[in-house]
């Protein structure tokens, strides 16, 4: 699995997107099909490596916000 994160980390650094919009998972999905063959499994291989990264999706911003406000008093 590290070599598709590598190549996944790669691409998210190298592109100007934000890391879970559509053209995103776009290029994560072409990148890992011409890189390492991937086909259907990329879907699965993306998500792993987001929950490894800890990239949330557009609408788990609220949850991060609620978790840092949680130890204040």
């Amino acid at each position: 699995m590290d070599k598709y994160f590598q190549t996944l980390d790669m691409a998210a650094f190298r592109m100007m997107l934000e890391a879970d919009s559509d053209k995103a998972m776009k290029l994560y999905r072409h990148v890992l099909d011409s890189q390492h063959d991937a086909g259907p499994e990329a879907d699965y291989i993306i998500r792993l490596w987001k929950k490894e990264r800890g990239i949330n999706a557009k609408d788990d911003s609220n949850s991060r916000d609620q978790r840092e406000d949680a130890g204040r008093p």
